[in-house]
């Protein structure tokens, strides 16, 4: 049997303040799930990211210089083992299948915010997490 960290270790990519500490608020509520860095732009957690040693990073689609579609490029090549999420106010049939391509394991509205833990312990289950109709439109 493998050997399960205690907490899961979530990293968080978004460039607005109000937004890092909503998706905090609602990751830390999760037994399972512990924040171990928050970075506002690509750069700022590619620094970090080595540091916090995270399970999965949870990355807005827009941020600025560096877009986070890049960022999981970025992040794929240096630390191919971290599972990486992708949160967008975007609409989903435009990046999503994008964000895969990149090495993401999944892609939530900030609509749908609420959905955030959920997906979250889909992605650190080996699942992808996307909307209904997103799964069908790119799986059939």
């Amino acid at each position: 049997m493998l050997n399960q960290p205690s907490k899961y270790q979530v990293f968080i990519v978004e460039d607005h303040l109000a937004m890092r500490k909503a998706y905090a608020a609602l990751i830390e509520r999760e037994p399972n799930l512990e924040i171990c860095g928050l970075a506002a732009t690509a750069a700022e957690a590619l620094q970090k990211i080595p540091e916090c040693k995270p399970d999965i990073a949870l990355i807005d689609v827009s941020l600025d210089g560096v877009s986070g579609i890049e960022l999981i490029e970025q992040l794929q090549s240096l630390y191919p083992e971290l599972l990486t999420l992708i949160i967008s106010g975007h609409e989903e049939s435009f990046y999503a299948q994008k964000a895969l391509q990149a090495g993401a394991r999944g892609y939530v509205m900030k609509q749908r915010v609420q959905l955030i833990s959920q997906a979250i312990q889909d992605v650190l289950n080996g699942k992808i997490y996307l909307s209904t109709q997103m799964k069908k439109s790119i799986f059939g």
